[in-house]
């Protein structure tokens, strides 16, 4: 056998280079102690041209293009959409719970009970998992002659929703200041309506409004549909948030 080719330790199949051309897995292989797991996990979460970090980057800067690519097949440096918002909604919960921010407005963190906890724990993943459906459901009633089907415009909302988790997880900060200052109530309308001006962006890049202008008038009935479900809601909700 010569030099260059090498047995891959997961199908066996010979092959030479860094990746297996058969199963795909690293020719690389190492024993698994603490060092490598925290090196692969680090990796996995912040590799700038791949993962987590990289999918929040794109969803930031160009939501409805990078979504569009994903389902169009462009998905090896991206995560799998449902898992990061699973991940990155239990975050959320975790962090807004041991800050005693408030997760459910109908109750207070101190009366939450022991059952209400695997609720609280959720709540985040839950809330966001409903958003993407109602706002899937909007999106099928208007731009199903696009060619997608409602488990495609689902997973396009989960990627917004997960970016707009991982702003909650930013914001907390603010939220904290806020509170202190007693100016929750301004901040919290100022950041609603820059997630539903997101949302509406996202839609205007991934249905390529600018280049199909028959839609646009179902781009413009939507967004005010939209807006007229989620404004109500988040004001609600905002107002709300804090004790």
């Amino acid at each position: 056998m010569s030099a260059h080719h090498l047995i891959c330790k997961n199908c066996n199949n010979q092959h030479h280079g860094h990746y297996c051309n058969n199963c795909g897995q690293k020719a690389a292989t190492h024993r698994i102690d603490l060092k490598h797991l925290m090196h692969d996990v680090f990796h996995a979460l912040t590799h700038l041209d791949k993962g987590y970090l990289y999918t929040a980057k794109e969803m930031l800067l160009r939501p409805g293009e990078t979504a569009r690519e994903y389902l169009q097949g462009k998905r090896v440096r991206h995560p799998n959409p449902i898992l990061m918002l699973i991940i990155i909604g239990g975050l959320c919960s975790l962090t807004y719970y041991n800050l005693e921010l408030k997760l459910v407005s109908a109750f207070k963190i101190k009366e939450l009970n022991a059952g209400l906890h695997v609720i609280d724990s959720k709540f985040f993943a839950l809330l966001y998992f409903f958003y993407s459906i109602v706002l899937s459901m909007i999106d099928f009633a208007f731009f199903r002659h696009r060619g997608y089907n409602f488990l495609e415009f689902f997973i396009f909302n989960v990627f917004l929703s997960t970016e707009i988790l991982l702003a909650q997880l930013v914001l907390v900060p603010v939220w904290l200041t806020a509170r202190h200052f007693e100016v929750s109530v301004y901040i919290r309308l100022l950041v609603g309506f820059v997630f539903l001006a997101y949302l509406i962006n996202a839609r205007y890049q991934f249905y390529e409004i600018k280049q199909n202008p028959r839609d646009k008038w179902r781009a413009v009935f939507e967004f005010v549909v939209i807006s007229l479900i989620f404004l109500p809601l988040g004001y609600r909700n905002f107002m709300q948030f804090f004790d």
